[in-house]
């Protein structure tokens, strides 16, 4: 994998994270949000990116390792994100919108935070790495019947 390959997943992840970690304090859409950051990651940044002509399908080990990078990395932004938002809520509004995870937030020392945000990414890591898996096997299953068609077959 190139540089170029890595700092666009890297840059495209941040940005759905952040979006995802300023809509996830809303009620309900948090546990959206957090669904779409365990699972979809990495399909929407590997479409994404093959659709603005950054990214092709050559091998599943692209596939597999660019589902990890952008998994951990929109853990990260997520994470950073939700975490500032909530404290900002809890603190300046009263408002808390889960009281466990804003009382862990708020209360629990920076290492264990950043302890916990680690394990996550790598638990988003390993899920969106299969999902960048099984992305690459879809969009390649769509190409063949494309093909097919294509060719008259």
């Amino acid at each position: 994998m190139d540089k170029f390959l890595v700092k666009n997943t890297i840059v495209y992840s941040l940005l759905l994270g952040l979006i995802s970690g300023i809509l996830a304090p809303i009620p309900y859409v948090g546990m959206v949000m957090l669904f779409i950051m365990l699972l979809l990651t990495a399909p929407m940044v590997m479409v994404y990116m093959i659709m603005a002509g950054q990214f092709d399908l050559t091998s599943v080990k692209n596939s597999i390792i660019t589902g990890a990078i952008s998994g951990f990395s929109a853990n990260f932004s997520f994470s950073f994100t939700y975490a500032i938002m909530m404290v900002i809520l809890s603190k300046a509004f009263h408002i808390t919108t889960n009281f466990f995870l804003t009382a862990m937030i708020v209360n629990s020392p920076i290492w264990l935070l950043l302890v916990f945000i680690i394990f996550i990414g790598v638990l988003f890591a390993t899920t969106n790495a299969f999902s960048g898996f099984l992305t690459h096997y879809i969009i390649d299953f769509i190409r063949d019947i494309y093909e097919k068609n294509s060719k008259g077959i």
